[in-house]
């Protein structure tokens, strides 16, 4: 098991590497990652290489002990090549160049930035491939974060009609058949003619925006694949390649099971809290994070390549992490599948935009609280090392689709729609019971699951629908949220047939209602009354024998089911034509199918997670109060270790 820091000793005096090191090799690091924004160090000028300085940190990590991540140095430029390739820098939709002087500036279509990334990369591996205090490579560093996944330039704009010309064959007649082009007088009559999206008015092709998303998805898992394969061709087999991605997956121009696949190991950059935040997100929204990140590799644990230790900000300050609270995320990541673990960073900068980003040392280079909490994280992890390394194995898996998400980004429907938060809604039910949940593609097996949640899904083509419908025919049960299957894979709504995933659950929604920011309704079953909002399919039952309502509207619309069950051979398909609001309705919900399948819950009190790993459990209190669980008393933030 790695665990280490994230150290950049180009930043501090050279007299302090050794000190630095060996400081280190007294605590419970084993490894540093490093060299992720030193391209300048490493080519001052262009052609002229020198790799001494991280030989020297290698040679030093080597002698202590330490194992070493090298990151190829590709998210920041050296100002030599913005000088005499201005077309590296990225450009917004407005036709602006973002500059030099920050980090994430390129564009990954630019053939002089595809040009030097291969260089770089191939001469950093063959300087480093064969030191033995190298175990793992970096591949860049957040790829698409910060909204650098987006470029308009004149070189995406080629690149993006070539990527069209072979989706659809070279034919643009089917382009514009597919894309309805013919509205709005839209049509081409050759690729050539094809502008990259920049704004209009009023509303953009909702199908060519979709190929737009996917290209933006493509160009970056291209460059993951161009730099793995560089890697691959330089470095010894036994050396891990990585990507860290930086969370925030529903609102990236990205497809991370794409990115992955050419990677060894998934890693994550893991923020629970940052600057200009009063509190952090809810533990259940970092917990989705770290399962879908889980999944990328369906289902194989990944690494944290920065767990925050301290309060972070560029600019603006937030929440202070109290005592104890960095431990309770690097065990909510731990017991989550992460098996190796990096804080953010060993020493607190004085220079630069992270002046203010807190590591495990202070400015004053003391040992303080944050370096005592980071042995004992270390110290229980290296005591419980296998019970961490243990494959999750879930019988309950939440599916979602990126062409999907980005088919609601670009159409939300109300002013309420956040979809990151709706697949939130639908999985907080089974966090709360403490079930594990593989967050997993669409594209991936769900045979060996029993139940298949799958949010909002607006976009399904007839193959994956089969595939649910197959699944539920074996006995599984799916759970679909709403204004499911309505459109196809070019973004465009099913004509002249009945919805097919509704047609599958028995339904039809000729009433339908957007229900804006400020609007919320009631559900009821007779026994209990929910709100929702966001939107709401008016369900009509066509076979009463095959499908029952379980909640129907709480108005004018009573007539109409809200939440309905259908029997699909031996399994169940459960149709949420709403956005419920309270926690209440999705643990109720989620139970009745659990006992079902005979899969095991334990539902503890908002805040409180509980894992088993063989005969120990471990219960995380994310409350800024004590809690009982059982027996046992939490105090705030606290983390208990429970042999049964």
């Amino acid at each position: 098991m790695y665990l280490g820091v994230d150290y950049y000793p180009e930043q501090w005096p050279i007299e302090m590497l050794e000190r630095d090191i060996i400081r280190m090799k007294q605590s419970n690091i084993n490894c540093i990652r490093i060299a992720e924004f030193a391209w300048h160090l490493m080519e001052a000028e262009e052609g002229k290489f020198d790799f001494s300085f991280f030989q020297k940190v290698l040679d030093t990590a080597h002698q202590y002990g330490l194992k070493v991540m090298l990151g190829t140095p590709t998210a920041t430029l050296p100002i030599w090549l913005v000088n005499k390739h201005p077309d590296v820098l990225s450009e917004d939709e407005f036709g602006i160049k973002r500059h030099f002087g920050g980090r994430r500036q390129p564009c990954h279509n630019s053939p002089a930035m595809l040009e030097k990334t291969k260089i770089i990369v191939e001469k950093m591996a063959k300087a480093y491939a064969s030191h033995p205090a190298v175990y793992s490579w970096q591949i860049d560093n957040e790829l698409g974060h910060e909204n650098s996944d987006w470029c308009y330039c004149k070189n995406c704009e080629q690149e993006f009609r070539k990527y069209l010309a072979k989706e659809f064959n070279n034919n643009i007649n089917d382009l514009n058949e597919r894309l309805g082009t013919i509205f709005w007088c839209q049509t081409y009559n050759s690729f050539d003619d094809i502008e990259i999206p920049k704004p209009t008015f009023p509303a953009k092709n909702p199908g060519f925006l979709l190929y737009f998303y996917r290209f933006r998805a493509q160009t970056i898992t291209k460059y993951i694949e161009l730099q793995a394969e560089i890697l691959r061709k330089n470095i010894p087999s036994e050396q891990i390649i990585t990507h860290n991605y930086p969370g925030d997956y529903y609102n990236k121009a990205q497809n991370f099971t794409d990115g992955a696949e050419p990677l060894d190991v998934v890693s994550l950059n893991n923020y629970p809290v940052w600057g200009g935040l009063d509190k952090p997100i809810e533990y259940a929204k970092t917990a989705l994070k770290l399962e879908q990140t889980r999944g990328f590799l369906n289902g194989r644990n990944f690494w944290i390549t920065e767990q925050l230790i301290g309060a972070q900000a560029h600019t603006i300050m937030g929440y202070l992490p109290r005592p104890g609270q960095a431990r309770l995320w690097s065990w909510q990541a731990m017991l989550s599948g992460c098996n190796s673990i990096i804080y953010f960073r060993w020493r607190t900068a004085c220079k630069g935009a992270e002046q203010f980003c807190y590591g495990v040392l202070d400015h004053d280079n003391k040992d303080g609280p944050r370096y005592f909490e980071m042995n004992q994280v270390f110290t229980e992890a290296i005591q419980h090392e296998k019970l961490i390394d243990v494959k999750i194995e879930a019988k309950v898996a939440m599916i979602y689709n990126m062409d999907n998400i980005f088919a609601w980004k670009i159409q939300p429907h109300s002013t309420a729609m956040d979809i990151q938060h709706e697949h939130y809604k639908m999985y907080q039910g089974m966090k709360y019971l403490n079930v594990p949940v593989d967050v997993i593609d669409i594209r991936h097996d769900i045979t060996k699951y029993n139940i298949v949640i799958i949010p909002c899904p607006m976009l399904l083509t007839k193959s994956q629908i089969e595939n649910l419908n197959l699944f539920m025919q074996n006995g599984g049960t799916v759970i679909s949220g709403y204004r499911g299957g309505l459109k196809d894979n070019d973004n465009a709504i099913y004509f002249d047939q009945h919805n097919p995933l509704l047609k599958l659950a028995n339904l039809r929604a000729y009433y339908i209602e957007s229900l804006g920011a400020n609007v919320n309704i009631e559900i009821s079953n007779g026994n209990h009354t929910y709100t929702s909002g966001v939107w709401r399919d008016m369900l009509e039952i066509n076979d009463i024998s095959k499908t029952k309502p379980l909640y129907n509207y709480n108005d004018e619309f009573a007539e109409f089911a809200a939440v309905t069950e259908t029997m699909v051979g031996h399994g169940n398909l459960i149709y949420i034509g709403t956005s419920v609001n309270e926690h209440e309705f999705w643990i109720n919900l989620f139970k009745r199918s659990l006992r079902h399948h005979e899969i095991a819950y334990e539902q503890t009190e908002f805040g409180v997670e509980v894992f088993n790993r063989e005969n120990t459990k471990f219960i995380l209190n994310h409350n800024n109060y004590e809690i009982k669980y059982h027996d046992h008393k939490l105090k705030p933030y606290d983390v208990m270790i429970i042999n049964k």
